[in-house]
Parts: structure tokens; C-alpha cells; sequence
């Protein structure tokens, strides 16, 4: 279940619009717990992005593509 979730939470992060991916981008860096913060934020709870493994997402370093077609990098 926990692959699921978190494959499913990764793909929603990968598909948003550019000024949140940049949410993300920004925060990247830091811990992974900073990604779920950003998402709380985002998504405004808490309880669909528990069981969610966010250091795999946060070591995975992918956060898809800007609008424009080009890689979104993180630090």
C-alpha cells in the first residue's frame, strides 16, 4: 500500500502547475520532511499524505518537467 501512495502522491507532485513544482523545487534541498510540508500547504491535509514514503521521493530527485517541456531540477 505504501508503494501506491507513494506513487501516486509522486505522479500528483510531478503533474502540477509550475509555480507549485517550484514550491518544491525551492524546498528540495532541505530534509523530506520539508516535501510534506509543502504538500500539506498545497493540498491543505494531512491525512491522504500519510503512509507515504518521502525520503524515496525526496532521493528519487524527480519532479517532472516545466511547462515548457524542459527538466525540472532540484538541489
Amino acid at each position: 500500500m505504501e508503494k501506491d501512495k507513494t506513487t501516486e502522491i509522486h505522479n500528483w507532485m510531478k503533474s502540477l502547475d509550475d509555480d507549485n513544482k517550484m514550491r518544491f523545487a525551492i524546498n528540495w534541498c532541505r530534509i523530506p520532511h520539508t516535501l510534506f510540508n509543502v504538500a500539506c500547504s498545497i493540498k491543505g491535509g494531512h491525512k491522504e499524505l500519510q503512509d507515504v514514503n518521502w525520503y524515496k521521493i525526496h532521493k528519487s530527485r524527480d519532479l517532472g518537467t516545466w511547462s515548457h517541456g524542459g527538466k525540472v531540477y532540484v538541489r
